[in-house]
This record gives structure tokens, sequence and C-alpha cells, in this order.
């Protein structure tokens, strides 16, 4: 993300301190229950992150209002579970330049861990006693989890439209995104559609990113078959990526994406849902730092 961009975004007045406040919720939450899962939250809380879905629950609030710390813990509470079980699925052996959860305690703990930290985020928001808000939050998680479901269908099929893609895109990051938006009291859309750009500016960095800001390898959805859009459009002009895709060589391949002009046009398409995230503002929270955050979300090296 771009210096100028974060720095409109993180002048909120009020953001840090509802960010610090997230933080402190999150330590005491994934600490509830001794043990290993506890330890591996805490592995996972310790790593970091951008927090960007409590900073999207904090933005979307009416002017003049502050969301509930719960609301902002638990949308970052599943999007952590999320991450414990894909690096599982995926067999993703570094997360944030770290060992994944599965690679340190095994598939068996980690794959606890993420239910664990699934559990705590409907605690802190049952402890509310706001029904809505579980439901919100629960409609995103069986998003989350046909999105899942809908990625393993695709894997190793070249074939996979750019519809479906975005379709995968909209459910495994989207909606969360849109909840994080709904329980902060703004646009649901504004969410959805910044979450679809975060997630194809994502798959370029899978295809081109470097690993000392991304903490991520690259090619990891190359390796593991997922058609992501900078693939699937190279797979169109090019036989070896399309070849690859489908679970053949892989050497070079990324290159040869690169030369395709498929990180480009991804680009135009993250651009193109981004500038559609801002469109749909209306009276929604604060439109200046929300405007800033759609152009810091495609404009990010990480």
């Amino acid at each position: 993300m771009t210096t100028t961009t974060l720095e409109i975004v993180r002048a909120a007045p009020g953001l840090s301190e509802y960010l610090d406040d997230v933080e402190e919720l999150l330590e005491r939450s994934v600490a509830g229950h001794e043990g290993v899962v506890a330890e591996i939250g805490a592995d996972a809380l310790a790593a970091g992150g951008k927090r960007l879905r409590p900073t999207l629950t904090f933005l979307s609030a009416p002017n003049g209002t502050r969301p509930s710390v719960a609301a902002g813990a638990a949308v970052e509470l599943v999007h952590m579970a999320t991450l414990v079980h894909d690096d599982l699925i995926d067999r993703a052996k570094v997360r944030r330049g770290r060992a994944a959860a599965w690679t340190s305690h095994g598939p068996d703990k980690a794959r606890a861990a993420g239910d664990y930290l699934f559990a705590r985020a409907f605690s802190e928001l049952a402890a509310l006693g706001d029904v809505n808000a579980v439901a919100i939050l629960a409609d995103s998680s069986l998003a989350l989890a046909r999105g899942e479901a809908l990625q393993r269908r695709q894997r190793h099929d070249p074939e996979t439209t750019v519809e479906s893609y975005l379709e995968r895109c909209s459910l495994k990051t989207g909606k969360l995104f849109e909840a994080a938006c709904v329980l902060g009291g703004g646009s649901g859309d504004y969410g959805r559609l910044l979450g679809v750009a975060f997630q194809i500016v994502d798959d370029i960095l899978d295809c081109a990113g470097d690993t000392m800001q991304t903490g991520k390898v690259p090619g990891t959805d190359l390796r593991d078959g997922t058609p992501t859009l900078p693939l699937l459009l190279a797979a169109e002009e090019d036989e070896v990526v399309r070849a690859a895709i489908a679970g053949g060589p892989l050497e070079g391949v990324l290159i040869r994406v690169a030369a395709s002009g498929a990180l480009e046009r991804s680009r135009d398409v993250a651009l193109d849902y981004a500038t559609r995230a801002r469109h749909s503002l209306a009276g929604d929270g604060r439109h200046v730092e929300l405007e800033a955050l759609t152009d810091a979300v495609v404009e990010r090296n990480t």
C-alpha cells in the first residue's frame, strides 16, 4: 500500500485507539482457554497483519459513532481462523514470514486451532446479545465455506471461467469484508467489491510479489493448482501456462505469466472493482478514508 493513502486512512480520528482496543480483546479472547489451540492462536495473533477488517468496521460506522470493539475483533478472529485452515488445506509452509501453524504443530492441532478461533469470534459477538450481528457473521462464514468448496472443485482446472473465479473471490474474501462493513453500520456493497479487488491483488502478488514484503513464497497458487485471474488470463494465450494449471511442469511459468501481460490486465480488473466500491458509497461512514482505502488496496505490495 502507498504511504500517502495509508496516512489518510490511519489519520482517521479515533481509529488508532479503536484498533488498540480490538488488539487487547483479541489477546484476551485467544487466551480464553489454556492449551495448545490457544498457543497456536497466540502465534497467529503475534504474526500481526493489516487488521484491515476491523479498520473497515470502524470506518463504516456513521460519523460521530464508534462500533463495538467485539465486532472488529470477531471479523479478525474469523479471518485468522481461515488463514490457519487455508495454510493447512493448501500445505503452505510460510505465512507472514513465519512457519505456518500446521508445520510447527501438526495438521490436527492446526485444524483444531482454526476451529477454536472461529468459536471465539462467535463467542465475542454472542456476548453482546446482538442476534443480528451473529447472523451477519454466520452468513459470511457460510460463504467462506462455499468459496473453499468452489476452490477445491476448480483445482487444476484451466477451464475455470473468469466469472467463476470472481464468484470465488466474492465468497472467500468479499463476504467477510462485507460483514466487517455491515457490522460497523455501513455499506455491504462497498465491502464486497473492495474484498474482490483485494483478492485479485493478492493473486497478482502471488505471481510477482517479493517474499520479503508479502511474507509468502511466490507461486503458491500455481503449485497448488488454484486457477487465479493472472493464471487464467495468461492461459488463454499460452499453452504452457494452461498445462501448468492442470498439473504440468511449473518451471519458468511465472515468467511466462508476467510476459503475457496478464498481471497488468488483472490489475485493471482490480481497479474496476475498487472504482465500483468507491461509487457504492452513499452516506456511509468516513468517505475520505474509505475512498483512500480503495486506492491503498490496489496499490499495495504486501
